[in-house]
């Protein structure tokens, strides 16, 4: 699949490119980062970085869709919906330099409005350990609910079964929130 380049007021959302890679490594090689993942390994390495990009950049059709989150300086994030169209599982991460200026919720609504508006998905999850309030709120923010307590794993910090929130989002909900 290829992805369009989506704008926001102070976002670019793109498809994932070599030149990131430096950048993609430094940012999600941060613990603080990386801790709060469920597949990302710490340390993280070039070799990590680069064999994500290869995943995403498949032309098989079995890639994965995610989004860079540009601010106009590369790479500060990423926003991912798993692997269309069955069953997609949105996912995030932003540098920490970019926590708390409300670039996740900017970056995911613009996503979220590309998935439902260009195809035929009606509901996507999401999933953040407990501990994670600012990702719960990003999620609530867009509309996710129907949370169910659940545990998942951190590479990152070698655990298997950390507390975690599922939550879901319908197209409905969604395309409500959004028109609010």
């Amino acid at each position: 699949m290829t992805l369009p380049v989506l704008k926001t007021d102070r976002l670019i959302l793109r498809p994932q490119i070599e030149a990131d890679l430096p950048r993609l490594v430094e940012l999600i090689g941060d613990y603080e980062v990386s801790k709060m993942l469920s597949v990302v390994p710490y340390p993280y390495t070039l070799a990590d970085g680069q064999e994500w990009l290869a995943r995403v950049n498949e032309e098989a059709g079995n890639a994965p869709v995610a989004f860079a989150i540009d601010a106009g300086e590369g790479v500060i994030g990423v926003v991912s919906l798993g692997k269309l169209p069955a069953a997609p599982v949105l996912g995030y991460w932003l540098g920490r330099a970019y926590w708390g200026k409300g670039y996740m919720s900017e970056a995911c609504r613009s996503v979220l409005s590309w998935l439902f508006g260009t195809t035929q998905v009606t509901e996507i999850a999401g999933r953040a350990f407990n501990e994670n309030a600012a990702s719960l709120n990003v999620m609530r923010k867009l509309g996710f609910s129907d949370e169910r307590d659940t545990v998942s794993q951190s590479l990152a910090r070698g655990a298997e079964d950390l507390p975690a929130t599922s939550l879901v989002l319908t197209r409905d909900t969604f395309l409500k929130t959004v028109s609010v």
